[in-house]
Order: structure tokens, then sequence, then C-alpha cells
């Protein structure tokens, strides 16, 4: 869905580059007497920036939902997994898994599969945590590849509006010698404008993706050490069971 919207934005973006042209044309025909603010204005709000507002709501929408679904307590509940690790320790599985069972997080209940696919056998106990795991941390990658996308193409929308720009300028230098200056100043406004524009958008954008790589990378490596916890606490629980079944065999 949302590389539909690029694709769309990167479409409009070349559709309206015949607009831009004539847009401002027209505005050299204003009342030179018009206050400088609004001249901002139109060109903050013009045809040409419309690209990147867009971009710009965009990448707002999905860093503030990337930042409740990244939340730690609903990836990881450490009070829950302490609880499987401790009932581990002592070779207890159904206790594990009702103690993972109970908890909604991501991790909890990826356990929880994980556990279960250990009691019928089928991969070892580190493996199917690792799996699980693994597939559950797969979805939380979501939008975080469209951010990094919005921050290397914003940049390049505002290249595109710098070259639109100078395009209308030396066109205007053709038509009119030079001698409609504020013509002059529209095309390269637009140029100043976009460039701006999409270093102010792919900045955050690139941080933010890093900042979400991070987290997802910390997370990792958090569960993984969780994961290695509990096999060491459920090996070492197995070799106390079968020393002491080895012993009451022998005292039979």
């Amino acid at each position: 869905m949302i590389m539909r919207f690029i694709y769309f934005i990167l479409s409009y973006v070349l559709c309206t580059t015949l607009w831009t042209d004539e847009a401002i044309s027209s505005s050299s025909e204003l009342n030179q007497q018009q206050t400088e603010s609004t001249n901002w204005f139109a060109q903050l709000f013009g045809v040409g920036m419309w690209p990147l507002w867009i971009l710009s709501i965009i990448l707002i929408m999905l860093v503030l939902e990337r930042k409740k679904s990244l939340q730690r307590e609903l990836i990881i509940d450490s009070q829950a997994i302490d609880s499987c690790i401790d009932a581990l320790s002592q070779n207890n599985i159904d206790q594990a898994d009702t103690a993972v069972s109970a908890s909604q997080s991501i991790l909890c209940q990826a356990w929880s599969q994980g556990l279960k696919v250990f009691k019928r056998g089928r991969e070892p106990l580190a493996g199917a945590l690792t799996t699980t795991s693994t597939l559950a941390l797969k979805p939380l990658k979501r939008n975080v590849t469209a951010i990094t996308t919005i921050g290397v193409i914003a940049p390049l929308l505002g290249l595109l509006g710098t070259v639109i720009g100078m395009i209308i300028t030396f066109a205007q230098i053709e038509a009119t010698g030079g001698a409609d200056k504020s013509a002059l100043a529209g095309g390269i406004s637009v140029a100043l404008f976009t460039t701006a524009g999409g270093l102010v958008i792919a900045i955050p954008a690139i941080v933010s993706s890093r900042f979400f790589n991070n987290m997802l990378v910390n997370y990792a490596e958090e569960i993984e050490l969780a994961i290695n916890r509990a096999d060491y606490c459920f090996e070492e629980a197995q070799h106390k069971s079968d020393e002491d079944n080895q012993t009451e065999e022998d005292a039979s």
C-alpha cells in the first residue's frame, strides 16, 4: 500500500512538470506590491511542493505507527520470560508453556508455539524457540523499509524540483532575455524550495529508519540471549534429572 503511494507520487511529479512551468509564468503577472510573506506561503504550498508534502505526511504516519508498534511491552514480557526459564530449569515444560501463554506479548506467544513444537519432538528446544521467535520478529520490520525508501527518494524529488526550476529559469531567459526578473526569481525559488524540502524530509526519515532498525537489532540480541539461557537451564535440568535417575537405579 505504501509503495503504491510512493509510485503515485513519482508519477505525479512527472505529470506536474508542465503545470509548474505554467504556474511560474503566471506568477510574474501578480502585483509587484504583494507581501513577502504571501510569496513565501505560495512557494511553500505551490504545485512543485505537493509531492514533498504528501511524502512528509506519509512519513509522519509511518513513524508514529512504528513507534506505537515497537513498544517494548508489546514485544517482550521480561517477567513472563523469566518465569518460563525458571520452569525450564525445573524440567517442567508444561509450566513453562503456561507462563508464556498467559502473556500477550509477541515473544511470549512465539515461545508458546515453540514449546509446543518441542514437546512434539520435532526440533530441539533452542531450534524451536529460535524458529518461532524469528517468524514473530519478521512483521515488526514492516514499514521500516518504506521509511528508508522515503529517505532515499525525498532528496531525489528535491533534485528533480531543482532541475525543473533551472529549466524554467533558462526558458524565461531565452524568452525575455532576462528582462523579467520576477519570472527568473520564481524559477530559482522553485529550485531552492524543493531542494530544501527534500532534505528536510530525508534527514528525519533516515534517522528514523536507523533508530527503528537498531531497536529491532537490540530486540533480536535480547531474544537470542533469552533463548540461550532457556536452553542452558533446560539442559542442566535434564542432566541433573538423568543423574538422579541413575543414582536411584544404582541404589536399587
